[in-house]
């Protein structure tokens, strides 16, 4: 048995009361809790860069191309 099915049985076994209790602890603790930072780039999955790579090897225009151009830059 997990510890955190534990949890949420003996959780489940408490009052309403000392339900709602616990929950308003568990928020402040919460709140007050360090915020974590994002991941540093190298740290980011690899498959991120690779479909990075791949849309902008894969884009055609720019904002503002006109629609003939888009079509010349496809069938090119």
């Amino acid at each position: 048995m997990s510890t955190l099915v534990q949890i949420e049985s003996a959780v489940a076994a408490l009052p309403a009361q000392d339900q709602w209790s616990l929950l308003t602890w568990l928020q402040a603790r919460l709140k007050a809790a360090p915020k974590v930072n994002q991941p540093a780039i190298a740290q980011r999955p690899i498959w991120l860069d690779e479909i990075r790579q791949m849309r902008d090897a894969y884009s055609t225009g720019k904002p503002g191309t006109s629609v003939e151009q888009l079509i010349t830059e496809i069938r090119s």
